[in-house]
């Protein structure tokens, strides 16, 4: 296939060179620290998440310098996650088993370019490959190829063999036995699914779960297990069962975990499901266990389940401590993003983007740790943090007091200027809180709320915020950002944060810039060593060298994805 797109824009700035760096090929590791990160907007995408092998695909890029006027060494290339089998795909020509960077030159003569703006633009279109697991990946190198400063992803499934459909034809589907859902099928989810005490569903990394309608959502009932280990660079994804770009906030329910770990009442109900007597949860073991989740994509769930509920992306009902979640994401959640309701279990490099609601929810006692996490509101959502403990008695035990350590809140004042965005931590209904290491910016709102009874709680000293950056929130500066008279117990500094790149949009870098006050020396605290904290986290916020968010996330507005017009 013949590309033109762009050949008149690389014209002027195309130099053909001997290569001068070590490396010979795009495969080689870099040959020494990262150059300094980049915040232009590039990203790479497929029309489908899944597909069969006698199916056509079609791939789209779209770069944005971003006022980057430096050169790059550029590489597009399709490879298989499981074997490494890779194929260049250059400027001027077809797929190509040869290393060649976009403009076509091979090792030896890779030519560094300025990167040009393109939007929405195919680039491909072809089979697809051998089932497996896939990925196109656009890397950008420095100019002698040696370093690498970005790379993006579009991950896909291609299966040989038919999707597993579920709940079709309107009923539930019981796993009763342990039962394994492997990544070279897709799942195809209509109604409710159950996991059963007892039982046991293990998903297997990279598989991919497509779900839509009203009573579409997965249930892991008390006693009950679910075993989703993915890996970065294979992710597990549930998402709404449409084709990118028309993908929908509330196309289903989202994922439920019951557990027995304790809550203000004892127990508890969990709203979206049917039966509503069904879904128990809460129990007296704070180490119980429903299992892991890990490297896991929740996105496009909330369905409006009735008019007075809509589940949460991920709904964390009563989990213990042995639970594990690390490296989850909600994306574009109708509701809440993440939400704890009682129980003790500890979260780890957690995400929530683009909700329509809140992004990270506790209530009834929730009393674990989180870490490593990064919420960028929706433009147009509520509030980054809304935490609670009971409207029915504001001291009940055991009291919400989540210890939350390297955090970075992020509004949508900082995409659009026109956000509506809530508030970005609204403390409420006797909760207390600790946090340490948080940087929160750019909320429409108030940076921090505490109502209710919870601002005596910072009185006291049972609640606490310290080593924070509280900047650009709500119009206001300084003290006027906190609201609640609890001013005087948050430790903070009003000042910029320099984050690399926070624009509501695809492959975001949080990162702070050298000479951010988020990596000050003395300026961050060390998590305690009680062993579900990671004490080297030695900067504020939830970045400090690592952008930990590449390769497993999806981020930006849908819009950005419709290629309905595109050329």
């Amino acid at each position: 296939m013949t590309h033109n797109w762009i050949g008149r824009l690389l014209a002027i700035s195309l130099c053909t060179m001997p290569f001068v760096g070590a490396a010979q090929t795009a495969d080689d590791a870099a040959m020494s620290g990262p150059l300094s990160p980049t915040a232009m907007k590039a990203m790479i995408w497929t029309d489908k998440l899944g597909y069969s092998t006698d199916e056509q695909m079609n791939v789209y890029l779209t770069l944005d310098p971003m006022g980057d006027m430096n050169n790059y060494t550029w590489f597009l290339y399709r490879e298989n996650i499981e074997t490494g089998e890779r194929m260049y795909l250059p400027l001027r020509g077809n797929l190509t088993e040869d290393v060649v960077d976009y403009v076509g030159l091979e090792a030896g003569f890779f030519s560094p370019i300025q990167v040009p703006a393109v939007t929405q633009r195919h680039i491909w279109s072809g089979p697809a490959p051998a089932a497996g697991l896939w990925h196109w990946v656009g890397e950008l190198r420095g100019a002698d190829a040696t370093q690498v400063v970005k790379k993006v992803y579009a991950k896909f499934v291609v299966s040989a063999e038919s999707p597993v459909e579920l709940g079709a034809d309107g009923t539930d589907t019981e796993i009763s036995t342990d039962t394994t859902w492997t990544n070279d099928r897709i799942y195809r989810i209509q109604h409710q699914v159950f996991v059963n005490s007892g039982a046991t569903l293990t998903i297997e990394a990279g598989t991919l779960i497509l779900a839509r309608g009203q009573n579409a959502v997965i249930v892991v009932e008390k006693g009950g297990k679910i075993m989703a280990e993915g890996r970065r660079e294979a992710p597990i994804v549930m998402t709404c069962d449409a084709a990118v770009g028309e993908r929908e906030s509330g196309c289903w329910a989202g994922l439920i975990v019951l557990g027995n770990a304790p809550m203000t009442r004892g127990t508890g109900l969990a709203e979206g499901v049917i039966p509503e007597t069904r879904p128990t949860y809460g129990g007296d073991d704070p180490m119980d266990s429903s299992g892991v989740l890990r490297y896991v994509r929740v996105e496009f769930a909330g369905v409006d389940f009735n008019p007075e509920t809509q589940p949460n992306a991920f709904g964390f009902h009563g989990l213990g401590a042995g639970t594990v979640i690390d490296h989850i994401q909600a994306h574009e959640g109708e509701d809440d993003g993440i939400e704890f309701f009682g129980g003790t279990a500890n979260c780890t490099h957690c995400v929530s983007s683009g909700s329509k609601d809140d992004s990270l929810d506790w209530a009834f006692g929730w009393t674990g740790t989180a870490q490593y996490v990064f919420i960028q509101q929706d433009p147009q959502g509520d509030n980054g943090i809304e935490a609670d403990n009971d409207s029915q008695g504001f001291d009940r035990t055991p009291r919400s007091r989540p210890h939350l350590y390297n955090v970075t809140l992020v509004g949508g004042l900082l995409s659009d200027p026109s956000s509506s965005s809530g508030d970005g931590m609204r403390i409420r209904v006797g909760t207390a809180i600790t946090a340490r290491n948080v940087v929160l910016t750019g909320f429409g709102g108030d940076a921090l709320d505490v109502r209710d009874n919870s601002p005596s709680l910072f009185t006291t000293g049972t609640s606490s915020i310290t080593n924070a950056i509280i900047h650009s929130n709500g119009g206001q500066v300084g003290d006027a950002q906190i609201v609640g008279g609890v001013a005087a117990s948050v430790q903070y500094a009003d000042v910029a944060p320099m984050l690399v790149n926070v624009r509501y949009e695809a492959n975001p870098d949080p990162r702070p810039m050298l000479g951010s006050s988020a990596l000050r020396i003395g300026g961050p605290a060390t998590p305690p060593s009680d062993g579900s904290l990671d004490t080297a986290a030695q900067f504020v916020g939830a970045f400090g060298d690592e952008n930990w968010l590449e390769e497993w996330t999806f981020f930006g507005s849908e819009l950005d994805y419709d290629t309905s017009t595109s050329e």
